[in-house]
């Protein structure tokens, strides 16, 4: 289970996650699961120093790191009442070259939440267990490379959004990591053609082959502008195509995406993305992105809500904005301020945080997420529309994390 999981159980609710979440909840009530943390991750945590320790003596080309971390979480359900949760996660990453040619990437994690309320996330992947999250070869050959296996396949030049990504269209990304983000079982082939010119393509494996998808993408650079075109078979006789862009417009960098997407048994549609960011003199940075969504709707009144909690669409509206303000305050300390909003409903998330290095190698952040809007929004639902009353839920974080 991830950040981002707790942060979607919020705004849409114990359902799938869609295109990025689906798995099974293991919550422990407070008493019992505490015990069962200190017996379980105890064990996990020998193993993997047992690991460290043995791939250091036995294999002298094995790199790893990674991080262990504490996620107090307080959430105000919408119509009233509360739930606390401590999720902790450790988390591995493991690089193996057997031959200056090959790489084995491993990255395991082990995740356990302690809840005051067992049914809060009813998606939550990986918990109580040991993940293999990534775990893949990646060969080098002269002409290309090869990459077999469970990996992170990201497309496009969109912050929020990138309509040119089948696999993570849409990320609250001021909110979660790279690697909170759907990895996929594919196999990859990039071909580099000059020094920022190449080719990218990919067949995921989860599928039989009439039904899977497959995509291809050409890349190359024009002045200030990286530009790229790809096509990607959805199987089954669908297609999308899609354009993306990013570079510097003066002192402004600007990017944009389109997709003109054709799924089987629906007519075709666009979406599209276009934003910029800037760094003023006294230190502050802008983010801007505006999404259009030509599957959503205008109205409140006519969101399907059936599809949106099973986790078949990602976004009711047609328009959305997406604006952030950053500052780093000194070498140890920063601060953001994230809104997206839904601009045909008026609904919205405002996310501030808080990060601080508070000691070497330990990272402190408070995070919040806030929500509002119409009753009947996208991000304040009527309880007929979510019983649950977790969507529009007020959250709280306070983490650390430990990096190794």
């Amino acid at each position: 289970m991830t950040n981002d999981e707790l942060l979607n159980a919020s705004h849409r609710g114990a359902s799938a996650r869609g295109d990025e979440l689906n798995h099974n909840l293991q919550c422990s009530n407070l008493g019992i699961g505490v015990w069962k943390f200190i017996c379980h991750s105890g064990f996990v945590i020998r193993i993997f120093l047992a690991l460290i320790l043995t791939s250091s003596l036995v294999f002298a080309n094995v790199d790893i790191n990674g991080y262990y971390e504490n996620n107090l979480v307080a959430v105000v359900k919408r119509g009233g009442g509360g739930i606390i949760g401590d999720l902790n996660k450790v988390r591995l990453r493991i690089d193996y070259e057997p031959h200056e040619s090959v790489l084995l990437h491993l990255e395991p994690q082990y995740e356990l939440l302690v809840a005051s309320e067992t049914n809060f996330i009813a998606d939550a992947s990986g918990l109580d267990q040991l993940v293999w999250d990534r775990a893949y070869f990646k060969f080098y050959f002269p002409q290309a490379d090869l990459t077999v296996g469970q990996q992170q396949i990201a497309w496009g030049t969109g912050y929020i959004w990138n309509p040119t990504d089948v696999l993570n269209p849409f990320t609250l990304s001021f909110a979660v990591s790279e690697e909170d983000e759907e990895d996929a079982q594919a196999i990859r082939v990039e071909v580099p053609l000059g020094e920022a010119s190449g080719l990218d393509g990919f067949i995921l494996t989860n599928k039989p082959w009439e039904e899977t998808t497959k995509a291809i993408k050409a890349k190359t650079n024009f002045e200030n502008y990286d530009l790229s075109v790809s096509y990607v078979d959805l199987g089954g006789g669908g297609f999308q195509l899609g354009f993306d862009t990013s570079g510097e417009l003066w002192e402004f960098g600007v990017r944009s995406e389109i997709a003109i997407i054709a799924p089987v048994g629906v007519n075709r549609y666009i979406k599209s993305v276009w934003g910029g960011n800037y760094t003023f003199e006294n230190g502050w940075g802008i983010e801007l992105e505006y999404f259009f969504n030509g599957l959503g709707e205008k109205k409140k009144e006519d969101y399907d809500w059936t599809n949106y909690l099973a986790g078949n669409i990602n976004q009711f509206g047609m328009d959305y904005v997406f604006l952030s303000l950053n500052k780093t305050l000194d070498e140890l300390t920063s601060i953001r301020f994230s809104y997206l909003a839904n601009a045909d409903d008026y609904s919205y998330i405002f996310y501030p945080a808080y990060t601080r290095n508070i000691f070497e190698h330990v990272d402190l952040s408070l995070e919040a997420m806030i929500t509002g809007g119409p009753a009947g929004s996208e991000y304040m639902p009527t309880d007929a529309q979510d019983p649950s009353g977790l969507i529009g839920s007020k959250i709280v974080f306070v983490k650390v994390q430990y990096n190794f």
